[in-house]
């Protein structure tokens, strides 16, 4: 009998090990398994067709770009980089070069081989002997490789494909005039530091742990992924969740007007609590009100069919006023879907427009929430806030008695992990002459 309690104690103890890989904080670990059914990472909304071919290459070949392409050039880095890991170094060159057979073009160069597309077409073919990348705008050649990329060729061997998106520059209906400014297609494998970085602007506890980890924050398959998981982590006692650090733009880019959009995944699900929003900002600009910090809520999810949509003043004094009740110009502050099992896998496109006068939500193109910023919600009639610079946010938070109260806590939903938030794109608009975005540290006068 003792020597039974011996093994139950030894394959206990093997369980829990195994329950913890990845979750401690040895972000070198392997990514944990998580300890329910994996269903709900499942996404096929990235897959699209391509052909392995043979090709002879990329040894000895030179990168192509347009001349006073920058944008094809910082895109040619990518692939440069990519093979210089497969041990084959690359040059890159403008098309003012002479050519040659065994050249790789990216974008619009001035060679027959680069034809010309749509702006939401991307292709990649062999021409001859040229391995060339097409799209008929910066964003889709940029798309087009890091695809590619994503694939994984080897040497003497390349993928090919032809695919339309929904990517436009410029917007109609009632958004015409707005021009696309910034966005990420999230086609990279990880966060582009260029654009993003973590922060802490929602708080973790004794039971909920925030990380960086992979498990928790990944950008693949053309998503940004952003998990909240159950967690056992022996590095760290009373942990029983991991969530994500927020994703965030506070240091890379701040904004002023525009209409942003993004095309998500949300799980609507009891003590979920995944959000898309901004805060205002004097990190890259240098002035803003001093007085309260500006919250906007996109899209905030309380209940498993609501998407609310919120404006918030957070003062330096403590407590903050919103607009949830009353003081929304067309009610009401939130869009309801129909549930079906489907919802939390399904994509939608939510978008937020900002001008000087107002703030408008729409989900899949349809706005169902108009805020008046001529009007002061609350006692201070200074609305100043509201015209600050911003930035955005992405999180994928839980519900709990250490955090908060204010919706069904995940203690009493432990089902409802893990919980997959994706977002296959972000993409900011602009009209001519209002607004700025900053991507830049800016001097502040004194």
């Amino acid at each position: 009998m003792q020597n039974l309690f011996k093994i139950s104690s030894l394959f206990i103890a093997l369980i829990m090990l195994l329950s913890c890989v990845g979750c401690a904080n040895n972000t070198d670990l392997p990514i944990r398994t998580p300890l329910v059914d994996e269903t709900d990472y499942s996404d096929t909304d990235h897959l699209f067709d391509y052909k392995k071919v043979s090709w002879n290459g990329p040894e000895g070949y030179v990168i192509i770009v347009p001349k006073g392409g920058e944008a094809a050039q910082k895109t040619a880095e990518l692939l440069k980089n990519y093979y210089l890991e497969l041990g084959v170094e690359l040059e890159i060159k403008d098309d003012s070069i002479s050519e040659t057979e065994k050249e790789i073009l990216i974008g619009k160069t001035t060679r027959k081989q680069s034809s010309t597309l749509k702006e939401n077409e991307m292709k990649v073919s062999l021409k001859g002997e040229k391995l060339v990348f097409e799209g008929g705008h910066d964003v889709t050649v940029d798309s087009a490789v890091k695809k590619f990329i994503r694939l994984s060729p080897q040497i003497n061997e390349a993928y090919t494909f032809s695919l339309s998106t929904d990517f436009k520059s410029t917007l109609s209906g009632n958004l015409a005039n707005y021009q696309y400014v910034w966005g990420d297609e999230f086609e990279g494998i990880g966060l582009d530091p260029e654009k993003w970085h973590t922060a802490v602007n929602m708080k973790g506890s004794k039971q909920v742990e925030l990380s960086r980890d992979k498990s928790v924050i990944d950008v693949n398959d053309g998503r940004l992924k952003l998990h909240a998981i159950h967690c056992f982590n022996n590095n760290r006692a009373n942990t029983k969740y991991r969530v994500p650090y927020s994703v965030v733009t506070q240091k890379t880019m701040n904004y002023i007007y525009g209409y942003a959009e993004v095309r998500s995944r949300i799980p609507y699900k009891a003590g979920c609590w995944p959000s898309f929003w901004t805060r205002s900002t004097d990190y890259l600009q240098g002035s803003r009100n001093y007085d309260y910090m500006v919250e906007v809520d996109i899209y905030e999810i309380f209940r498993t069919t609501h998407a609310y949509a919120t404006l918030h003043k957070w003062y330096k004094t403590g407590g903050s006023t919103n607009t949830a009740n009353g003081y929304v110009a067309t009610n009401p502050n939130r869009h309801v879907f129909e549930y079906t099992p489907s919802l939390t896998f399904e994509y939608h496109t939510y978008g937020y427009e900002w001008t000087p006068d107002e703030i408008k939500m729409s989900v899949d193109g349809k706005v169902f929430c108009t805020f008046d910023l001529n009007k002061s919600f609350d006692k201070n009639t200074d609305q100043s806030g509201f015209h600050d610079p911003q930035y955005f946010i992405f999180n994928n938070h839980i519900f709990h008695p250490e955090i908060s109260t204010a919706c069904v806590s995940i203690t009493a939903a432990n089902d409802s992990l893990p919980a997959a938030h994706y977002v296959d794109y972000i993409r900011l608009y602009q009209k001519s002459g209002v607004g700025k975005v900053y991507t830049e540290k800016q001097e502040v006068a004194q």
